[in-house]
């Protein structure tokens, strides 16, 4: 498999976990589900994860920076569920605490594949030179 569907398929997992961490977040602390502000915090997790997706197959210049940033972005959202969530005894505690972990792994391993995607683009930028130098 190769890096760049790696990560899709991290950041798409960061960002569905981030994505139900939050809603739930947001049910605890009494917001409505319909509020604007919820589906506003809501969509940008989606709009993330689609540029990063889209940058990974384009292999620009700055995806891997992105890739990272977006990723870390979405363990913090993790963090965040595992700190707040109450009670933390309940089955659903439980529940929160066990995605929230999960939730900050597959960041985490997105983070790793965003640093794996800036050193294959400088690889191949290097052998290019290399190759331009021989000519």
């Amino acid at each position: 498999m190769k890096n760049n569907e790696k990560v899709v398929i991290v950041t798409s997992v960061a960002a569905v976990i981030a994505l139900v961490l939050d809603a739930f977040m947001f049910v605890q602390h009494g917001h409505s589900l319909t509020s604007s502000s919820v589906w506003s915090r809501l969509l940008l997790f989606i709009i993330l994860a689609i540029v990063v997706n889209g940058l990974s197959f384009l292999k620009m210049r700055f995806c891997g920076y992105a890739t990272i940033l977006v990723n870390l972005y979405f363990a913090i959202a993790s963090l965040a569920a595992f700190q707040m969530v109450s009670p933390r005894e309940s089955a659903y505690g439980l529940f929160i605490q066990a995605l929230s972990i999960v939730g900050i792994l597959v960041g985490a391993a997105g983070i790793y594949y965003g640093a794996k995607q800036r050193t294959d683009y400088t690889k191949a930028k290097f052998e290019k030179m290399k190759e331009q130098m021989k000519k």
